[in-house]
């Protein structure tokens, strides 16, 4: 009989599991937790061979996982639908986490993390600020890889567009 009561038991669980399972919508695309900026970000390798081809110029978002108004900025400015259509249409998108472990290869130079203490940087995001490590912080490249333009701290959609068509 305890048997049985067994048996019953983990069958019972097991079958309110996979019901419970059933009724829990899936995580999709539009969930807070994962938040879509725009359809165009690559690689920064990426984007300078586009940028050779096309003459658009790379707008670098330079980030960190723990910057809180880097995460504003994904989700207020870079999805305001305005704001994709004109950075789709005039840049090609990169996201460079300040504090990514892989080496980079730059305008011919190899970068690194440095490690300075719980945290460090890449020495990439270090030249690209010119040492003045803020986040966000946005970086402007013609095709040839100089630097036009430096915009520091939160942006909104109006705002920044306004800086980006200034120059």
């Amino acid at each position: 009989m305890k048997f049985n009561s067994i048996i019953f038991s983990v069958l019972f669980f097991v079958g309110s599991g996979l019901i419970y399972q059933s009724c829990v919508p899936e995580a999709s695309a539009n969930t807070p937790a994962k938040i879509e900026t725009t359809k165009q970000w690559t690689t920064l390798d990426n984007a300078i061979a586009l940028s050779k081809k096309d003459n658009k110029k790379i707008l670098v978002d330079v980030y960190t996982d723990w910057c809180k108004w880097c995460k504003v900025m994904d989700e207020k400015t870079f999805q305001n639908s305005e704001m994709k259509s004109h950075l789709e249409e005039n840049y090609h998108l990169v996201k460079f986490n300040a504090e990514q472990r892989e080496e980079a290869v730059f305008n011919g130079k190899t970068y690194n993390y440095v490690s300075n203490g719980k945290r460090g940087s890449h020495t990439l995001a270090s030249e690209l600020l010119d040492g003045q490590l803020s986040y966000p912080s946005l970086v402007v490249l013609d095709s040839d890889l100089n630097k036009l333009q430096t915009i520091r701290g939160y942006k909104s959609p109006e705002q920044l567009k306004e800086i980006l068509d200034s120059k």
